[in-house]
């Protein structure tokens, strides 16, 4: 590996020199570039915002004056510094849990500080800087709760209370809702949205306006759940929280102060935060209007603008060279840390607010997103690095932050930031397919197992990708077992999200096709044809209709005019070749930029696919020619070689024998050599679970469900599942399926489940003699305790069912029911 060649992709365009691995760490000193900033003049002289904010002491900054033997302004500021460095130095280390003790953890520094500040500014309510600092300190806060994951082990401020009983306001009316309208409070975000959508308008029309406008109030908190902003948007537009709180400092300071840059710019970061991107465009232009050499506002506004619905196509330039400027300002940053022989001294620890130059500001890391997706569509740009190396870039990134954080709402983002990093890498492979296959099917099921690990709530975006991921997969992959069983599963997961869609009934059918695709499959070999359980499918329909589309449309560019076309030449034969356009030169490997001890940023990737445009796939696109498009003869034959028939015209001949997707393609072919699909139960348990969804007869899902218990009889939801499904209407039933589990030497919390489940139905049939009563209560109390047990014995001592509750106790204690010990509290409790 040493050996082989490589070189640093570079900001402004360009690679480094091209030379051994083992020897490019010499060159990467000579890697930083100095960012480009875009001369702005007056370019946003003319923009104008008014400041319609007025400075009031509010109810939450009331409960700040905590400090009543202070009143002298400079000392309190002076003890807030104190505070503040007692925070940074109680800071916990990445992966350290600490306890404090009482009054002395980060939380109770920082709300001291805090104390500080609000108590300075009752004295000085017209001082700019200590409505800044305390609405940094505020934000500082969130931060140490989200990022460190800090909490107070007794939190008994009002302040807290309020905020929690406002969220949990919110969810009880929302679930209240879901509840009225037959949608489940826990179920799907998706089926949550559409009650609450439903409740507006019943509202709407029965002329309630005042109502309607707080369910739409609802329906917009519930709806940010579902988008990458996540919930750090809704805190950030809330009062009650220290975000929102943070947010309103920033405009007292504001409204106090219009001429200042930097107050435009932390309102400005502020609404990026919320996702108010048009109303944050124009608070950062007048920050560049007041100090156009402000680079972090020219970054925050590179990336509004990329976010922005609406943004015009010529302002794509202007965003791209703001967010190059501030990837370039990380990559160099993290460059110089790697390149430090000796350890400098610890620079003095600032705030969160003033410390945006960090991989830990995820829209920092957002913004080299957006940079890529920019670079990508936009072909006339030039000195930037490939969009590829943008996403490496991205990924690499926040792979390092990861690891450090509490998974909170930012925690959220920077796996959105991950996941579209990979996302964007995928398509840049599958638009350059040929040769790639086996990267595209890594990368297929590597990024499927991603979004199924991530922690991000499920909802439609999140669940398109998984099934568009999945789809690439099979593409590549159409005879691997595994391939179709995670299309399954993606589909079944889409029907869940909103079972009583449009599209619901075509979709459960293409799941079940799909998983029986993939057991038909088993211990073949996993190259051929395409099933038919997937030709069938409405996503592979479409995309044939996509293709044919797209080939008419080049036939038409490409027909003959003229002359030719009046005498009955076909038109736009031989138009496919126009599509097998010359492809891009792959980009040389690149390799790391910039690793810093302990893990810091690189630039692009040790390895990347080329970012040409080939021509698409044609695997299988002639299997399924539309009706009345394919030549005489069979309709929708599935031999793709069929063109010729007897009795064709010579003019139809031609015209097949023109088309390149015609030609079998290779993955027809079975490959002597291809791996053999492995015989596994997820199949069986996806279609079991497909087929429990029509709940009017349950015996061929049942039947899958038994062999998933044959093939692994340690898979706790194959008896679960089919078990709740019966139990109201055959309780003893549901028992004999639970009794088939296999109890270990040493039961876990999920085997107690089961265990209480057995009793808990026998229980409640009351089949007090039945033999599995006694070891299930045992092996219960095993695992919870002798405490869970306590009315289940109450109940047996109540029908004079001695011997079993003392042979459960005996059990329970690992002791002979004749034990001494035992014999005592048996005739303590009369059971003797």
């Amino acid at each position: 590996m040493s050996q082989a060649t490589a070189s640093i992709p570079l900001t402004y365009g360009g690679t480094s020199e091209t030379v051994k691995l083992s020897e490019l760490g010499e060159k990467l000193a000579g890697c930083n570039q100095k960012p480009r900033a875009v001369n702005i003049g007056e370019k946003f002289k003319d923009t104008s915002s008014p400041v319609t904010h007025t400075l009031q002491v509010r109810s939450w900054e009331k409960q700040l004056h905590q400090i009543f033997d202070e009143t002298n302004a400079t000392k309190l500021v002076t003890e807030a510094q104190k505070q503040l460095e007692k925070y940074f130095e109680s800071l916990p280390k990445p992966g350290q849990s600490m306890r404090y003790p009482d009054g002395e953890s980060p939380l109770d520094f920082l709300e001291q500080v805090a104390f500080n500040y609000a108590c300075a500014l009752k004295a000085k309510p017209k001082d700019v800087q200590l409505h800044l600092q305390l609405g940094m300190v505020l934000e500082e806060k969130y931060y140490a709760g989200d990022m460190y994951g800090l909490k107070k082990e007794e939190e008994l401020n009002f302040q807290s209370l309020n905020v929690q009983a406002k969220e949990s306001g919110k969810a009880e009316e929302c679930a209240a809702i879901c509840k009225l309208r037959g949608a489940d409070p826990s179920g799907p975000l998706s089926l949550q949205l559409k009650a609450i959508d439903e409740e507006f308008h019943q509202l709407m029309d029965s002329g309630q306006g005042a109502r309607a406008e707080h369910v739409q109030l609802l329906y917009a908190w519930k709806n940010k759940q579902a988008t990458q902003e996540g919930a750090a948007a809704q805190k950030a537009a809330d009062e009650m929280s220290p975000l929102g709180q943070a947010y309103m400092k920033y405009m007292d300071a504001l409204s106090l102060d219009e001429a200042k840059a930097v107050y435009h710019f932390h309102v400005g970061r502020m609404l990026v935060i919320q996702g108010n991107y048009g109303e944050a465009v124009k608070r950062l232009e007048i920050t560049l209007n007041w100090n156009p050499q402000h680079q972090f506002a020219r970054v925050y506004l590179g990336l509004a603008l990329a976010l922005q619905k609406d943004t015009p196509a010529a302002r794509s330039h202007e965003a791209i060279s703001y967010l190059q400027e501030g990837m370039e300002l990380l990559l160099t940053q993290q460059t110089e840390k790697a390149l430090s022989v000796e350890e400098k001294s610890p620079s003095k620890p600032v705030l969160h607010a003033d410390c945006l130059l960090s991989p830990s500001n995820v829209h920092l890391l957002r913004g080299i997103i957006q940079l890529g997706k920019l670079v990508a569509k936009t072909t006339d740009v030039k000195d930037c690095m490939s969009a590829q190396d943008i996403f490496h870039t991205a990924a690499v990134l926040v792979t390092q932050v990861l690891p450090t954080i509490s998974r909170g709402d930012l925690y959220k983002q920077f796996e959105w930031v991950l996941l579209d990093a990979h996302t964007q890498l995928l398509e840049s492979l599958v638009a350059n397919q040929k040769g790639n296959e086996k990267m595209i099917a890594q990368r297929c099921e590597r990024l499927s197992a991603l979004i199924r690990c991530s922690t991000i709530p499920q909802n439609a975006e999140l669940i398109a990708l998984q099934e568009k991921t999945c789809q690439k997969l099979v593409l590549i992959q159409s005879c691997s077992s595994h391939a179709l069983y995670l299309l399954g599963h993606s589909q079944l997961t889409k029907f869940d999200n909103d079972p009583q869609g449009t599209e619901a009934e075509q979709l459960l059918g293409d799941c079940k096709n799909s998983f029986l695709s993939s057991i038909a499959l088993e211990g073949k070999p996993a190259s051929g044809g395409v099933p038919e359980g997937i030709t069938g499918q409405k996503w592979w329909q479409d995309r044939i209709k996509a293709e044919e589309a797209k080939k008419k449309a080049g036939e038409a560019k490409t027909a003959p005019s003229g002359a030719a076309a009046k005498t009955g030449a076909p038109a736009g034969r031989g138009g496919p070749a126009a599509r097998g356009r010359g492809t891009t030169p792959a980009r040389g490997a690149a390799a790391p930029r910039g690793v810093a001890r302990g893990g810091a940023a690189t630039r692009g990737a040790a390895a990347r696919g080329a970012a040409a445009k080939p021509a698409p796939a044609k695997a299988g696109v002639g299997r399924a020619a539309p009706a009345g498009k394919a030549p005489p003869g069979k309709a929708g034959a599935s031999r793709p070689c069929d063109t010729g028939k007897p009795g064709t015209p010579p003019k139809q001949t031609a015209t097949e024998s023109a088309k390149p997707a015609e030609i079998p393609s290779p993955a027809a072919v079975v490959d002597p050599n291809a791996p053999i699909n492995r015989k596994t139960y997820h199949a069986r348990l996806g279609l079991a679970r497909a087929l429990s969804r029509n709940t009017e007869d349950l015996s061929e899902c049942l039947k899958y469900y038994n062999e998933v218990v044959t093939m692994a009889p340690e898979v706790h939801d194959a008896y679960i599942e089919p078990a709740e499904m019966i139990a109201k209407k055959d309780p003893m039933s549901a028992v004999d399926i639970y009794a088939k589990f296999p109890v270990s030497e040493k039961p876990t919390f999920d085997d107690a489940y089961i265990f209480g489940e057995i009793v808990r139905l026998l229980m409640k049939i009351e089949k007090y003699d039945d033999p599995r009563l006694g070891p299930n209560l045992i092996s219960l109390g095993k695992v919870m305790g002798i405490g869970s047990l306590e009315k289940y014995v109450e109940t047996l001592d109540a029908k004079f069912k001695t011997d079993l509750c003392k042979s459960v106790y005996a059990g329970v204690n690992g002791k002979a029911v004749d034990d001494p010990e035992l014999e005592a509290f048996f005739k303590f409790k009369c059971w003797i």
